[in-house]
């Protein structure tokens, strides 16, 4: 079994789309070709959905292409992840907790990255404490620096949120050197 026509152009699009030197010309044309090889070409539709949300802001068109990966292949793990980090970008909290949820209940799927997903949902929503404990089992659940570095970052971020919300405490004013001559020459 060798690669299919739709799976070489979709390795073009992905090699050409690397970040700020991305040639997004050779990607959309190989893209183009990727899917009308295979219009289900899942690993193309998740691309394709990638482009849309992240850098042209068009949620749902990218929603489309992460639903139609969902009904080809229910059990790719890869399209969960995405999918609900731009839900959530998209301020589409309520279904990015049921993808979430049901993603969860997937075999294959990296425990510690649903934890986190989970996490930033709840961040979100406002609810602090809710994220930093699901970020410590995020934390028991990963199995790489790289990773737990990244989930210690986390939980960083959210405490110094958590520090933005406290009320100041006011300083009560000494009375200043002036005030207390003043009051002797009286």
């Amino acid at each position: 079994m060798g690669l299919t026509i739709a799976d070489a152009y979709y390795l073009k699009a992905k090699g050409a789309s690397c970040g700020f030197f991305s040639d997004w010309e050779e990607v959309c044309e190989a893209l183009n070709y990727a899917l009308s090889y295979d219009e289900n070409h899942c690993a193309s539709l998740m691309l394709l959905g990638d482009i849309y949300a992240a850098q042209l802001s068009m949620y749902e068109d990218a929603f489309r292409c992460f639903d139609k990966v969902i009904a080809i292949d229910p059990n790719n793990i890869e399209v969960y992840g995405k999918y609900a980090r731009y839900l959530i970008w998209a301020n589409e909290v309520e279904r990015a907790e049921k993808l979430i949820t049901f993603a969860s209940s997937i075999k294959a799927m990296d425990k510690a990255y649903i934890l986190w997903l989970s996490a930033y949902l709840e961040d979100v929503k406002g609810q602090y404490e809710n994220s930093l404990k699901l970020l410590k089992e995020a934390k028991q659940n990963c199995y790489n620096d790289g990773y737990f570095n990244f989930m210690s970052n986390e939980e960083k971020r959210i405490k110094k949120k958590m520090e933005l919300e406290k009320p100041k405490k006011k300083k009560k004013k000494k009375p200043s050197k002036n005030k207390k001559k003043a009051k002797k020459n009286d």
